[in-house]
This record gives structure tokens, C-alpha cells and sequence, in this order.
């Protein structure tokens, strides 16, 4: 099920994607000269703090939303040193075999319904001794959300999530070649401070295809303004 995203409304939100970003950025401990792929890099927000890090590097950034890839342009414009570039990430990334040094991704890889194919292309263009760090949702992520959803009758209007847990990505990464260093689930809760702003964020986050009469009645079930999240932190490592 295709989601259009709204950058604007979306970057405009109080998301805990921030943090996870930063967190990957700062796991990813970048020297300065790199070459770094950002995939599923949205409105390009991860990939302008990694920037900042990279004096001397490059990044390419991935993604297949439209709407997202143009706030990215608009974002780098001025920037040498940020590509981007249309890709779905189960399919061949458009970036050449063993030319990056490491591969982030924030909030993407749970939308994948075959992640064995993404960690394949990491793989793939990451050269020898490259690094990947992901935040994804994992295993049980949103696990009460997705009952109140289907308690109002609309858990056919998701998206087919696919939320990994540590030994299948494991799995995935020995598979692919690629060396598992920390693969961990981490129970990470979300609240936010206004119903207002809660449901803002069910709409153009999390419950994009349900009417708005659905969201208010989930809200109302969860209670507490919270979104249950469980993220999936990968540190993975390209043997040479």
C-alpha cells in the first residue's frame, strides 16, 4: 500500500526520528572522507547532520518517494557533495559495487517486506571494511497501536510492515556476507504532549490511509498519547 508523503507537514512534526537519526549518525563514527549512502534518505534531514561530519565527503541518498527525493534536492542545492537519487531498495541500487565506505538508514528498512534483498545491496556496494547502522522498527514494534487499529475495524488500511527481529536479521546479514557486531531491539515509546499534536502525527506518520473518525477512536483506545515503538539497531561490518 503506497504512501504519499508530505514532507513539510512531516519534517514540521515533533519526531522521534531526530534522535534515532542521531543516533546512527553518531554509531556510524564517521572519519570525515567517506563516501556514505543514506538509504530511504527522505526529506534528506539524517543526511544533513552525517553532512556535517563529512568535510570532505560524499553522500548519496536514496529514496523512492517523489515527493521526498525533491525536498532532498531542495535541501542539497547548493551542496557538491550530496546525490540523489531514485531507488527502490529491493531492487538494484543505483551505486556502483564496492565504492562506499558505509551505509545508514533511518525509519526504512521496516517498510521493506524483503530485507534480505536491501541487506543484499549493501553488501554489494559496500567495500571492504565498510560499515552499515540502521534504525528500524523491530520485532513487536507497535505492537498496542496495531490492536486498537484492528479493534476500530481498519487493519486492512496498513501498510505491510515487516518489523524483523535479532536472529532473522542476523540471518539476513550472515547471508548476505556481511558481519553481525550489535544487532539489538530497543523498547523506545514515543508521547506527545497535545491530542492535537498526536493525532498530526498518527495522520502523516503512522495511520496515513485511515479516515480521520478511525484515528481519533485509536487515540482513544491507546490513552495515553504514546505510540508503542520497539526499534532495530544493526552495527554490521563488510569483512575485507
Amino acid at each position: 500500500m503506497n504512501v504519499s508523503w508530505d514532507p513539510d507537514r512531516y519534517d514540521a512534526l515533533p519526531l522521534p526520528h531526530e534522535q534515532w537519526g542521531v543516533g546512527v549518525v553518531n554509531r556510524l563514527a564517521l572519519m570525515g572522507d567517506e563516501t556514505l549512502v543514506d538509504a530511504g534518505c527522505g526529506s534528506g534531514r539524517d543526511a544533513e547532520r552525517a553532512l556535517r561530519q563529512l568535510p570532505r565527503g560524499q553522500i548519496i541518498g536514496l529514496d523512492s518517494s517523489t515527493t521526498m527525493l525533491a525536498a532532498c534536492k531542495r535541501r542539497f542545492a547548493e551542496s557538491k557533495q550530496v546525490a540523489v537519487e531514485v531507488a527502490d531498495l529491493l531492487e538494484p541500487w543505483p551505486v556502483a559495487t564496492e565504492s562506499v565506505d558505509a551505509v545508514m538508514s533511518v525509519a526504512a528498512f521496516h517498510w521493506l517486506p524483503q530485507p534480505k534483498l536491501a541487506w543484499n545491496q549493501v553488501s554489494r556496494v559496500l567495500r571492504p571494511g565498510g560499515r552499515v547502522v540502521i534504525d528500524a522498527g523491530g520485532y513487536s514494534n507497535i505492537e498496542r497501536l496495531l490492536a486498537a487499529v484492528g479493534e476500530v475495524g481498519a487493519a486492512g488500511k496498513l501498510p505491510a510492515w515487516h518489523y524483523a527481529g535479532v536472529d532473522e536479521t542476523v540471518g539476513y546479514l550472515s547471508a548476505a556476507g556481511l558481519t553481525p557486531v550489535d544487532v539489538r531491539l530497543r523498547i523506545a515509546p514515543a508521547y506527545f504532549d497535545t491530542d492535537q499534536i498526536y493525532l498530526a502525527y498518527l495522520k502523516d506518520v503512522v495511520l496515513h490511509h485511515l479516515i480521520d473518525k478511525e484515528r481519533v477512536q485509536v487515540a482513544q483506545i491507546m490513552g495515553d498519547r504514546c505510540v508503542d515503538y520497539v526499534r532495530l539497531e544493526v552495527l554490521a561490518t563488510k569483512p575485507i
